[in-house]
């Protein structure tokens, strides 16, 4: 049976990059969602290299983004934000991970939309929360807010605007491993229907 489930992840991996060898996999969605860790994961079974929008962002500025957001306010962020999608390469075959609030706006998604092969990371409300809860010190938009309602709200506003990627992929209660391999299969499905991709 492992054999099995291998050659098939095998297959789907070598189609994968096979037929967008020079295109970026990125990955959008809710703050909590598992980009990072899902992203990683992605990167090590394609043999990419994984990167990180928000952590690049640190790394320049020297600042968390919740210190950044505190010293500067969201609209300073989000133009960092913009400029940094604004650089990545659409010939780099990265797997990238973006900010949560990153494809909530249009300017960003029409730029991801074109430059990869976006990937909604959609998860339900309840395992966001959970995880948030987990985080809270490092999530500047969390300051203050009572946060079950908070991101209740949020997925409201947000998920018409994630809807927008290539496409999604919904994150049951699972392992790492398992929604790694069904988000392999849904890009490989993706790129059948779509061969102009």
């Amino acid at each position: 049976m492992n054999k099995n489930i291998n050659k098939n992840t095998n297959e789907v991996i070598n189609y994968i990059n096979l037929n967008i060898l020079d295109k970026p996999i990125i990955l959008v969605g809710m703050m909590g969602a598992g980009k990072t860790a899902i992203g990683k994961m992605l990167a090590k079974s394609l043999n990419r290299i994984f990167f990180d929008i928000d952590e690049n962002i640190e790394k320049q500025y020297r600042m968390k983004i919740y210190d950044i957001f505190e010293q500067y306010g969201e609209s300073k962020f989000r133009e960092i934000e913009h400029e940094e999608i604004k650089k990545i390469n659409i010939k780099s075959n990265y797997i990238i991970a973006t900010g949560g609030g990153a494809f909530t706006f249009e300017r960003n998604y029409n730029i991801l939309n074109q430059v990869g092969l976006t990937v909604w990371l959609d998860v339900n409300q309840k395992t966001i929360v959970r995880r948030l809860k987990k985080s809270i010190n490092n999530r500047p938009l969390l300051k203050n807010v009572e946060i079950d309602k908070y991101v209740s709200n949020l997925i409201l506003k947000r998920n018409p605007l994630y809807s927008k990627a290539h496409l999604s992929v919904i994150s049951k209660n699972e392992s790492k491993i398992e929604i790694t391999n069904r988000i392999l299969i849904n890009i490989k499905s993706y790129l059948v229907d779509n061969k102009n991709v």
